[in-house]
């Protein structure tokens, strides 16, 4: 598809899944952080700039760059690495010692987060002890839902929505139609381990869950609204949910999903279409400091702080 100007002026390319996001915190890293940082990346590639611009360049990177500057958590990292690991055993036919092996090492090698009073750091302690057993349950669960049909991985899914002048893109995990979403264990001090197990979701209505209703229904309706699936696993178990035992995946619930999200993706699109620079577009929406989105690291918060300040 071709990007028309008034997107392109803000670094604005697609749309994703908005379900609990910050449209100030989408805005911030697509018109603002994203180009900083491609930026800097350039200069560090450049043969020719000198020392002063590659220290400057780093510096950006170090603030900016969610890969550099401490953004990541233990609970993404478990994340990826249940699906390389699922990858590996079911799509490449790896030995499984040996995945699990090598999953561990690169699990190992992490270092968590420096600025949250000890959280990760715990988390990373734990999770330790539940990422076998994951894997396990995602594998059991991987190879029951796609029984009996061509087993692949991760797509890429990119349409415009009806109504919609920008593409939508969706990236499903496995097969084009569904998705694997991992359930560690949360922090609670009443337990002995400082940790209780997180339950498996017998339906997607809760407000973190219906955001992957979100996520699977511009995918749905880009690839011809074949039936789609969420595996979520645990270190004990898994469950499988579908349009046979969810009513948040039935055909009439996400055909009402996708209006909305044709609602939500019109009005960005009117607000990049209004905005003349990407200033001006940050101008037009305020931060919601206490979304989840925004838990980050300093350097990163000052650099969205010093946009939206008074002065």
């Amino acid at each position: 598809m071709i990007i028309p100007d008034w997107a392109r002026r803000h670094n604005y390319f697609w749309h994703s899944n908005m379900k609990n996001r910050d449209q100030a915190k989408v805005f911030f890293d697509k018109c603002v952080v994203r180009p900083k940082v491609r930026g800097a990346w350039e200069v560090i590639k450049n043969p020719d700039s000198d020392n002063v611009q590659q220290e400057q360049a780093w510096e950006v990177i170090y603030r900016l760059d969610q890969g550099y500057n401490g953004s990541d958590n233990a609970n993404m990292l478990c994340g990826r690495l249940v699906q390389s690991a699922c990858d590996a055993i079911l799509l490449e036919r790896k030995d499984p010692a040996e995945v699990m092996a090598s999953t561990y090492k690169q699990y190992m090698k992490y270092i968590p987060r420096d600025w949250d009073d000890g959280i990760d750091a715990a988390k990373w302690t734990q999770y330790e002890t539940e990422l076998e057993g994951v894997i396990q349950s995602a594998l059991a669960g991987l190879r029951e839902v796609m029984a009996g049909s061509e087993i692949f991985g991760e797509t890429e899914l990119y349409g415009a929505l009806p109504g919609n002048e920008l593409g939508h893109k969706n990236l499903p995990d496995y097969a084009g139609v569904g998705d694997l979403k991992t359930k560690w264990s949360t922090r609670n001090s009443r337990t002995k381990s400082g940790f209780a197990n997180n339950n498996l979701p017998k339906d997607l209505s809760g407000r973190f869950d219906i955001a992957n209703v979100y996520q699977v229904a511009g995918g749905w309706e880009i690839n011809g609204r074949k039936p789609v699936w969420l595996l979520y696993a645990n270190k004990d178990d898994y469950r499988i949910l579908n349009q046979d035992n969810c009513d948040q995946l039935k055909p009439e619930y996400l055909e009402e999903v996708v209006k909305q999200i044709r609602l939500m993706n019109r009005i960005t699109e009117n607000m990049l279409k209004a905005a003349r620079t990407p200033h001006e577009l940050l101008s037009l929406v305020y931060p919601d400091w206490d979304n989840l989105g925004w838990n980050a690291p300093e350097g990163y918060l000052q650099e969205a702080r010093s946009i939206w300040s008074i002065e």
